[in-house]
């Protein structure tokens, strides 16, 4: 049996190390990442919304007003062709992260060989000989390297994951958000139906007058042009409706047929949020998590940089085994074996390694960037939902009287034509203002609830309502102590 191990002297590998660490010591300074991630003062904590039931989605909704929506959702998180390419990103980063992994673990092979030879022309004898090989790598860890390379596939499959969550929370909200534009358009598509045939009731009225010699031809020709005009809007309307309908068909992965269900209704919302929101519940936002994710991955990929500078130890063992016999090379007595220790310090490389530390630091400094403005794009979304909560809240208020008032005021000018008491242009420009402020409160309506979902989403998903009563309890117990 033979037996070869190597081992590097002890002055040599004492050199090498000291070689190592001065090649490390002229690379760039570490950028802080713990000061960067905390810069905006998000908290350390972060957890997942809660994503196991579609209407967990739309808990910002009165769930007795969506009876349609729910349905149209899960087709969407099922079909949308989208969600399945950040789902196969997902996978594929688990893999790799599989992959990484194993470079830590020990490697091996065994290969089997057999060979005959002779020489037809001499007329030689055949030669036969069998050959066993086996061999084992593994490279001891002794800088952390890689270790970083697994912790930073770790944080890849983990953005990725956060990455398949918000776009799951996204495709719901703009799902909901595109049913209220089907909704709305419909609804847009009502009004005007109504209001032509309150025009044919008009033009019935002035077609009666003139037959009687009581209004000029004028005012017939103004009634025509106004019922018109009403039908040219009314097809315009309805190719809206159509087009919004295959907007939305083609959202939750079904045909753009434009067919649009019968019977529905914009929901209403609850009352104003009047409270503010604190910016912790931004923390819970998935996005912001996938970015904080993928700086904590490119710190890794920067370690693993700068450790490939140090030396590395691989140790590799094999066995081999020979004969003439298939039986020799299964004989334990043939078999001869080495192991052998490599401590490697690269010298020469052409700057390779040192310039990829370059690279390293470049990505490190530019995740950075991207996740201090994933935050602060949040902060605004967030803002200007909350500021549109209120001012969309006061328009709907000023617009409901404005209906109100304008139907009055178009039933008395039809009662005060018909008794010759005003003109034409005054009923008709009543009839207009009537027309113009329905459509205004139906698409204030509209506004709110597609707010409200950007809210919803700009928050993380979380339910606004439950958190506006923890907060009005808890107060409501402080007072309660402070009168005790």
């Amino acid at each position: 049996m033979n037996s070869t191990i190597l081992y590097g002297h002890k002055i040599g590998r004492t050199f090498l190390l000291m070689l190592g660490i001065s090649l490390v010591s002229s690379c760039a300074p570490n950028i802080n990442v713990d000061d960067q991630l905390n810069l905006l003062a998000i908290p350390a904590a972060w957890q997942s919304p809660n994503m196991t039931a579609v209407r967990s989605e739309l808990n910002w909704l009165n769930a007795d007003e969506v009876r349609d929506l729910p349905e149209i959702v899960l087709r969407a998180l099922e079909n949308n062709p989208d969600l399945r390419v950040s789902a196969n990103r997902l996978r594929t980063a688990l893999a790799q992260q599989s992959i990484t992994d194993g470079a830590r673990s020990i490697t091996g092979d065994i290969r089997v060989g057999a060979t005959r030879s002779g020489d037809f022309e001499r007329g030689t004898a055949d030669n036969q000989s069998f050959s066993l090989r086996g061999g084992l790598a593994w490279e001891a860890d002794i800088w952390g390297r890689l270790a970083n390379d697994s912790a930073s596939a770790e944080q890849s499959v983990l953005s990725f994951k956060n990455d398949l969550e918000f776009a799951r929370m996204s495709l719901a909200t703009r799902t909901a958000q595109r049913w209220f534009d089907v909704t709305e358009s419909v609804l847009q598509n009502d009004l005007l139906e109504l209001n032509l045939e309150k025009l044919l009731q008009a033009e019935d009225l002035v077609d009666s007058r003139y037959a009687r010699g009581l209004v000029d031809v004028l005012d017939l020709l103004q009634i025509e042009t106004n019922v018109a005009t009403a039908r040219s809007n009314l097809s315009n309307q309805r190719q809206t409706v159509t087009e919004r309908m295959r907007i939305l068909e083609t959202l939750i992965g079904s045909y753009p047929s434009g067919r649009v269900p019968q019977d529905i209704e914009l929901p209403g919302l609850d009352n104003l949020i009047q409270m503010g929101i604190p910016a912790s519940l931004l923390a819970q936002r998935p996005d912001i998590m996938a970015a904080r994710n993928r700086v904590l991955g490119a710190n890794y990929d920067l370690n693993v940089a700068k450790k490939a500078l140090y030396p590395s130890l691989n140790i590799s063992g094999s066995t081999t085994a020979s004969g003439s016999d298939l039986q020799d090379i299964v004989d334990i007595d043939n078999l001869a074996w080495s192991v052998v220790g490599n401590l490697v310090q690269p010298i020469l490389d052409g700057s390779r390694r040192r310039q990829q530390v370059v690279i390293n630091e470049v990505a490190l400094d530019s995740s950075l960037a991207n996740y201090l403005r994933t935050i602060l794009t949040a902060y605004q979304e967030a803002e200007n939902a909350l500021t549109a909560e209120v001012t969309l809240a006061e328009q709907e208020e000023h617009l409901t009287i404005a209906v109100d008032r304008a139907i009055a005021s178009e039933e008395k000018a039809l009662e005060q034509y018909a008794k010759g008491l005003v003109d034409i242009l005054s009923l008709v420009n009543v009839q207009r203002t009537r027309i113009s402020a329905q459509q205004s409160l139906l698409r204030v309506k509209h506004r709110r609830l597609l707010n409200r979902a950007d809210l919803h989403l700009a928050l993380g998903g979380q339910n606004i309502e439950g958190y506006i009563n923890q907060m009005a309890d808890a107060d409501q117990t402080r007072n309660n102590q402070e009168i005790l």
